[in-house]
Order: C-alpha cells, then sequence, then structure tokens
C-alpha cells in the first residue's frame, strides 16, 4: 500500500512540474493601459497627493525567444501642498509627458506574469506657488527634459484585467495600479 501511495503522489508531483505551453503575458501586437497611484519622488517633505499616472504601449517588434519591445507614452500628475507654522503656504505642481521604450521580457516561463524595463524622456512641467502674509507672493514654473528608467511588473488576473507595479525615475518612484490590456 505504501508503495502505490507513493507512485501516486510521484506521478502527480511530477505532473504539476512538467511545464505546458503557455502564451506569454505580452507579445507583438499587445496593447496596455497602466493607471496608477504613486509615492515618493520630487517631494521628498512628507506631505501632497500621491501623483496620477497612466501610460500606454504597444508591442511591436518580438527580439526571439527573449522578449518583445513595445512604444507608448506616459503622462502624470502631481501636487503637493506646505502649509507650515512661519504663515506661508507653498504649492508644488509637476505635469509630466513622455514617449515610452519597454522591453518585455517573455523568457519567464509564467503565463500570467509580465516583467519589463522602460526608458522615457520626460518632460516635466513644474511650477511652484510660495503665498506668504508678510512678505510678498512668488510664483516660477520650470519646463525640464531628463531621462527616465523604470523596472515593472504586471500580473494579469483575466485576459483583460491585471495589476502593475514599477519602481524608478518617473513621476514618482513607487507607482501601482491597474493594468488594462486590449
Amino acid at each position: 500500500m505504501k508503495k502505490i501511495v507513493l507512485v501516486l503522489f510521484t506521478a502527480v508531483l511530477c505532473c504539476g512540474l512538467v511545464q505546458k505551453s503557455q502564451a506569454q503575458a505580452y507579445e507583438k501586437g499587445s496593447k496596455v493601459l497602466n493607471i496608477g497611484l504613486g509615492v515618493g519622488g520630487w517631494y521628498d517633505f512628507g506631505f501632497g497627493a500621491p501623483g496620477v499616472s497612466a501610460s500606454f504601449e504597444v508591442g511591436i517588434w518580438p527580439t526571439g525567444k527573449f522578449g518583445v519591445i513595445g512604444l507608448g507614452a506616459y503622462t502624470g500628475f502631481r501636487v503637493a501642498v506646505d502649509n507650515n507654522s512661519f504663515y506661508d503656504d507653498i504649492t508644488y505642481t509637476n505635469f509630466v509627458i513622455a514617449p515610452r521604450g519597454t522591453y518585455h521580457f517573455t523568457i519567464i516561463p509564467v503565463e500570467k506574469l509580465d516583467v519589463y524595463a522602460a526608458i522615457q524622456i520626460i518632460t516635466a512641467f513644474e511650477s511652484i506657488n510660495y503665498k506668504d502674509e508678510f512678505y510678498d507672493d512668488f510664483d516660477a514654473s520650470n519646463l525640464n527634459i531628463y531621462p527616465g528608467v523604470v523596472a515593472g511588473v504586471r500580473y494579469y488576473f483575466s485576459d483583460r484585467f491585471g495589476v502593475f507595479g514599477e519602481v524608478g525615475y518617473n513621476l514618482n518612484y513607487l507607482t501601482g495600479g491597474i493594468a488594462l490590456s486590449f
């Protein structure tokens, strides 16, 4: 009896370890929209709302067994307000937009997982508004362009819906949210 149980257990274990042929989470022609909230980044003062961002990309070029290159765009918005005890109010506002290139690592044999890296050329519209009841008010704005590098992962619960997380130099250092595949 012990031998039969051992043989059945071994057979079940081996069947569970055999990889099936699985479709990848990202391939040529894939279209994905990420919508997320982020923390960390340009305002390291412990105040402000989370940044809101969205990105869209399309898989355009398979690179053999290892991955797929995608192209798309990224945009985000963030506001932080500092009301301190010195009778002044400071409001920081950032709006960013960027073209985005991604590399999706399809070599990872998990059907619903999409691991990727992205590079961006970020155009940031930044403004600061300073109000003080004792001194003159001050407004300033800048337009900055800089590179952004991101590592990300998506997990799909169905063919069309999943969640994502990204870490890197973006509007925020850490972003998470939903991923919609078309």
